[in-house]
């Protein structure tokens, strides 16, 4: 993979106030990772023939970035620039993934479009990311979800299996996907524990051969507990060796909404009082969109624990299925 930020942090000032560096993995394309050293944001730069077909992405603008389209004599070019310093990680690695994408491409125009689509990709991503940290529901079903990948490295899971079983980054219905079998994490510190449920899709095995659900019941406490910070370092210095690894875990993070900016915020701790799992057959007290009525959607339902007890199980027998 290209390592953008790299080039970005190799460049030096010269005359002109961009400073352009091209990128010689993908020599078909005229492409720039670039710097506008008077005010120290990036860009990138994709620079074509005057009769390129550019898709309608120009003056496109969102949470920080702004796409244009210069058109000159001899060639135009696609410019997205980076507008808050804040998001460069995040802007590194979109920038990365259009990268990937054209590395693909013979044809310019065929370019163009892949960079349409891993733009319209983004912008969703980027509209559901709070660039302000995140709230403490979103930490709280963080550490849910890293308490589960946490555990799984202990019994040995493959951790390249677990990065791409990961869903969370991609704001899917399931926080977990081992190929046709799927985990949804839920994390409370609630005095009376209980699984809250936040749509019809999130317990919908359609699709599916098995769904589990964990739940992890806590107490927030002031000192000796853990963290959402102490999870994401305890994960780190378990896969420190393995160097793709760490790159892809923390870029997760980054997607998810993990920003070492924020980790400040972060800190709250809990006690970890006990844990559950459960086989979402379908006899499970669920609501799931073929139940709704026309009309009903986006719903959100409580599930009393003592109703569920019949379906527990212990992570062994999840372990032995989604192997």
């Amino acid at each position: 993979m290209i390592d953008i930020k790299s080039i970005w942090a190799n460049q030096s000032p010269t005359d002109e106030i961009i400073i352009k560096t091209r990128i010689e993995e993908i020599p078909q394309f005229k492409c720039y990772a670039a710097t506008n050293h008077i005010t120290g944001n990036h860009l990138f730069i994709l620079e074509t023939s005057v009769n390129a077909k550019i898709p309608e992405i120009k003056k496109f603008k969102f949470k920080g970035l702004l796409i244009q389209v210069f058109d000159f004599d001899n060639s135009k070019e696609l410019n997205i620039y980076l507008l808050d310093n804040q998001l460069k990680d995040i802007f590194s690695l979109f920038i990365e993934n259009i990268l990937e994408e054209i590395s693909k491409c013979v044809i310019e125009n065929e370019a163009l479009i892949e960079t349409a689509n891993v733009v319209l990709k983004w912008k969703k991503l980027f509209d559901k990311i709070n660039f302000q940290g995140l709230t403490i529901e979103k930490q709280k079903g963080l550490i849910g979800e890293l308490l589960l990948f946490n555990s799984l490295l202990d019994e040995n899971y493959s951790i390249d299996n677990l990065l791409e079983s990961w869903t969370g980054p991609d704001f899917d219905d399931k926080d977990f996907l081992f190929g046709s079998k799927g985990i949804e994490v839920k994390f409370t510190s609630s005095k009376t524990p209980k699984i809250k449920v936040s749509s019809e899709r999130q317990l919908d095995a359609q699709n599916l051969t098995h769904l589990f659900l964990v739940l992890y019941v806590t107490e927030q406490v002031k000192d000796k507990g853990f963290s959402l910070n102490s999870v994401v370092d305890q994960i780190r210095n378990k896969i420190a060796n393995n160097h793709n690894a760490l790159k892809l875990f923390n870029e997760k993070l980054i997607l998810v909404g993990y920003i070492n900016e924020d980790i400040e915020n972060y800190n709250s701790q809990y006690a970890l009082k006990c844990s559950y799992k459960y086989s979402v057959t379908n006899d499970f007290p669920k609501l799931v969109s073929g139940d709704l009525p026309i009309g009903i959607f986006n719903t959100t339902y409580n599930i009393e624990l003592s109703s569920i007890e019949i379906f527990r199980l212990n992570i062994e027998s999840i372990i032995e299925l989604i192997k």
